[in-house]
């Protein structure tokens, strides 16, 4: 990839071309085909539709739809309302399952670009400050009146560098942050949510009362794992 960035020439004698000096590979920076890493982190579908779950799971806990309503909703009715809504609960639970699968295999596949960006933002960082390096080896060769205006130019250049090397960073982040959500989110739809629907799906059988529990534990870790996931992404 070097290999592709202008490299470094001569400094011009001429103090009006010597303030533009590196701009050859500065344009090609500019150039490049890529996103930045704000635009990547600006949704997060993946979290909302696990929010969502939980919701479902809050809803479908015994007395939970009560426990929400004030006693104003319950003597409207509303709670029975709202419980006789979360009876869909398995068909919901359903539909919001799939579209975390596509959420998720979305995120998988974006998340998968991160390295080859940050290499890129790396690689670019290495090329501008190659410049840098070469106008300052080259600073004391020039003229006095010329050398305020290569100094000048070198800091511009390790300033650019510096700032693809904060870019190169961010992907990193962004990368490992990507990769925790995933993680979590397979950990609630493959293990966690599967026990949970078992749990409450058992509570007409053997002892309810410790099915509840169960059912509750579980719910607790799943909202467990949506707080970690909200706050690495915060």
């Amino acid at each position: 990839m070097s290999a592709d960035w202008p490299l470094p020439t001569a400094p011009p004698p001429d103090a009006a071309d010597l303030a533009h000096w590196g701009e050859a590979v500065v344009a090609a920076v500019g150039q490049r085909d890529a996103a930045t890493p704000a635009a990547a982190r600006a949704a997060h579908p993946l979290l909302d539709l696990l929010g969502q779950l939980a919701l479902v799971l809050q809803a479908t806990a015994p007395g939970g739809v009560r426990r929400q309503t004030g006693w104003w909703g319950r003597l409207l009715g509303r709670d029975v309302e709202g419980e006789l809504d979360a009876r869909d609960w398995q068909s919901r639970l359903g539909v919001l399952l799939a579209q975390t699968d596509v959420a998720a295999q979305a995120l998988r596949e974006q998340s998968s670009r991160y390295p080859a960006a940050q290499a890129t933002a790396l690689d670019a960082a290495r090329a501008i400050q190659r410049w840098a390096d070469a106008g300052a080896a080259q600073l004391s060769t020039l003229p006095a009146q010329l050398q305020p205006v290569l100094a000048q130019r070198v800091d511009h250049l390790r300033r650019l560098a510096a700032v693809q090397q904060l870019e190169a960073g961010q992907w990193q982040l962004l990368f490992e942050q990507d990769s925790a959500l995933l993680a979590r989110s397979q950990r609630i739809t493959e293990t966690l949510l599967p026990a949970w629907r078992q749990a409450v799906l058992a509570r007409r059988a053997g002892d309810q009362q410790q099915r509840n529990q169960q059912a509750a534990q579980l719910q607790a870790q799943i909202t467990a794992e949506l707080a970690s996931a909200q706050a690495r992404l915060d």
